[in-house]
């Protein structure tokens, strides 16, 4: 099952204590992304937080992956997970009409 999760800092939260986490969460990223857990990873436009999207077997099996990454565990930041299905509105398209 796949995930999208968007992360971002909780407003207010200093730069010093977000400097330090930026290795550490990449080098996290990087090993779920070898390991087929992040499928893709991108910077929001205005640089105000990230987005991922995620594969994993189920929400609690997610929330435990996500429990993992450093800038979870500062409680720093806010993560909104979205369960994601896929898109089947085109069907109706193709749909008989007899």
């Amino acid at each position: 099952m796949q995930f999208l999760m968007i992360a971002r800092p909780l407003e207010g939260t200093p730069i010093e204590t977000i400097l330090p986490l930026i290795k550490p969460e990449a080098a996290k990223s990087w090993e779920y992304y070898a390991a087929g857990q992040i499928r893709s990873m991108y910077y929001i436009a205005d640089m105000s937080g990230a987005v991922f999207i995620w594969e994993a077997p189920s929400l609690e099996a997610m929330n435990e992956l996500i429990a993992q990454m450093p800038m979870h565990q500062t409680g720093a930041f806010q993560f909104e997970i979205l369960p994601l299905k896929p898109y089947t509105g085109i069907e109706s398209l193709f749909a008989s009409s007899v």
